[in-house]
């Protein structure tokens, strides 16, 4: 095998019969940590029962042109979402939410009502009682979790949030408070149109 030379600019392979020159790796290493970034990071998952339980906060306010509902651009899987995550031992879900919510967001928020308990179903099942909210204080800024926050009309939600959220957040805006258990079933067509979601905000289509 030929050594590349002590200080050379270039990659010898001579089992191949190619040099790699430095503009040629660095798109290879451009195109690999893109590649990469294509595998998004889930959260750890228990399989048994039910899933976790997940409290998610609606966080809305009075825009110009109507409601507007706070979204975050999830650092990964890269889509839109409502601030939330798991519950702390012991917690109670509405304190849960508001933790969240501040830890992701920055903002202070008082819940309105329960919006509903939604069960989802199918790919990894989870519970998630969602909250209407309110902002009382603090200043919006994201975390490590998000690259991005942002109002949002509830008439003209981002092409990029997860479908499943969409019903939801117009329950929170009309007024609904679920009295029984709301089934969303994450099925296939779920899935496929969430990796969908992910792969074009992290090409960023």
């Amino acid at each position: 095998m030929t050594a590349a030379r002590c200080g050379s600019a270039e990659l010898s392979i001579a089992s191949a019969g190619y040099t790699w020159r430095p503009v040629q790796e660095r798109v290879l290493i451009r195109f690999l940590q893109r590649t990469r970034a294509l595998m998004p990071e889930l959260p750890p998952y228990d399989f048994g029962g039910n899933g976790p339980t997940i409290p998610q906060a609606v966080v809305l306010r009075d825009g110009e042109c109507g409601p507007e509902v706070l979204l975050l651009l999830r650092t990964s899987p890269r889509a839109w979402e409502l601030p939330g995550g798991n519950l702390e031992t012991g917690e109670d879900p509405a304190a849960g939410a508001i933790r969240e919510t501040h830890e992701e967001t920055g903002l202070r928020v008082g819940v309105v009502r329960l919006v509903g308990w939604y069960n989802r179903t199918g790919f990894r099942p989870h519970v998630s009682p969602v909250y209407a909210c309110r902002v009382q204080g603090g200043a919006l800024r994201s975390n490590f979790e998000s690259v991005r926050l942002a109002w949002f009309p509830v008439g003209d939600l981002p092409r990029g949030l997860f479908p499943w959220y969409r019903a939801v957040i117009r329950d929170a805006e009309h007024g609904v408070a679920h009295t029984e258990e709301q089934i969303q079933h994450l099925g296939w067509r779920m899935v496929l149109a969430a990796i969908e979601i992910h792969v074009r905000g992290v090409l960023g289509w």
